[in-house]
């Protein structure tokens, strides 16, 4: 059973999956691959570091909120940690889009 999706992709992220395509289908006679054959394909071989999107996605206010409502917790510590997380999300969004901009030279 065939199910489908919306998926909002990022400027980055089309481009990534145009080029993609474009490069699966050059030379090849044998058929046609579409951007649906692209993306399943993706997420079938996929390997996620889901800690790293987590990372990524985090809400420091959000999280600060959580902490705030514990007792027993070193504020200090909790406040450095998730300004340490926040900075490791933005250096590795960075770098990602660094690689992306190299790729495309």
């Amino acid at each position: 059973m065939k199910r489908k999706l919306q998926v909002i992709l990022t400027e980055d992220s089309w481009t990534t999956l145009d080029a993609i395509v474009k490069e699966a289908n050059l030379d090849f006679q044998s058929g046609t691959i579409n951007m649906s054959d692209v993306v399943n394909e993706i997420l079938l071989t996929a390997k996620i570091d889901v800690r790293a999107l987590q990372i990524k996605h985090t809400n420091v206010r959000r999280s600060l909120r959580n902490l705030a409502s514990k007792k027993d917790i070193d504020i200090d510590l909790a406040i450095k940690s998730l300004m340490e997380l926040k900075a490791a999300g933005q250096r590795r969004q960075a770098k990602t889009q660094l690689a992306m901009k190299g790729a495309e030279l």
